[in-house]
């Protein structure tokens, strides 16, 4: 048993020898040659494995009845590309003004109009015309029926009147011609309560000789420019347009 004790210690001394090299032929791969062969491996230093790329944020809850997607504190329906804006205020358009010019004698209605035209305003010609009111008895078929009607008149106290011939044939007795129709329907009571029963207003009107412009543009302008193109045209007024 001794013999058999002492053979293992010397085998284990063998392979002892043998694997730290001490016999040769050793391994260069082995790790202790490597850890030999390094250069000042005391300045080695092991970095750490880089950490894994942070999860994306949680988008935030959407507020209740915020369509998905759409940023909190957006108004539904509008696109997160184009932001709300107000739009811009327009510019105020200027204010018209309008000028009714009485007075323009016919003659110089034309060039007063084309003056003005050039100037930039627009313009137009009111037709007018002069009206009067007449109180008479209508015509009578002959100056025999007009002499007539005329002494009943003197009978019931009126004696301002005229006997007159009118347009195809006949005699009408003129009571009177007034401007307004109000003092024309005045006489016509007057004598209705002498008992004149026949007598009558009656509208008359004639093309006026002067004419009536009404002019139209920016109410600048007209202040600034129209009494410059009036200044030489006499007799003419300028007011608002009614």
């Amino acid at each position: 048993m001794r013999v058999l004790f002492f053979l293992l210690v010397l085998a284990n001394l063998l392979f002892f020898t043998w694997s730290a090299g001490y016999l040769g032929g050793q391994d260069e791969g082995r790790e202790p040659q490597r850890l030999q062969k390094q250069i000042q491996p005391e300045k080695i230093t092991v970095t750490p494995a880089p950490a894994a790329a942070a999860a994306p944020a949680e988008p935030a809850a959407q507020p209740p009845g915020q369509p998905p997607g759409q940023p909190p504190g957006q108004p539904p329906g509008q696109s997160a590309a184009q932001p709300s804006s107000q739009p811009a205020t327009a510019a105020a358009a200027p204010s018209p003004a309008c000028r009714r010019i009485d007075g323009v004698a016919a003659k110089d209605g034309g060039a007063l109009q084309q003056s003005l035209q050039q100037a930039g305003f627009a313009v137009a010609v009111l037709p007018m015309e002069e009206r009067s009111y007449w109180v008479s008895i209508p015509a009578l078929p002959n100056k025999a029926a007009a002499d007539k009607k005329a002494g009943e008149l003197r009978g019931l106290g009126v004696s301002d009147f005229r006997v007159l011939a009118v347009d195809g044939g006949g005699f009408a007795i003129s009571l009177g011609i007034f401007e307004e129709e109000a003092n024309a329907n005045q006489l016509l009571q007057t004598l209705n309560k002498k008992g004149v029963k026949s007598a009558r207003v009656e509208t008359r009107t004639k093309p006026a000789a002067s004419l009536r412009l009404e002019l139209r543009g920016p109410a600048d302008a007209v202040a600034q420019r129209l009494p410059a193109l009036l200044k030489n045209v006499a007799g003419v007024t300028a007011v608002d347009c009614p």
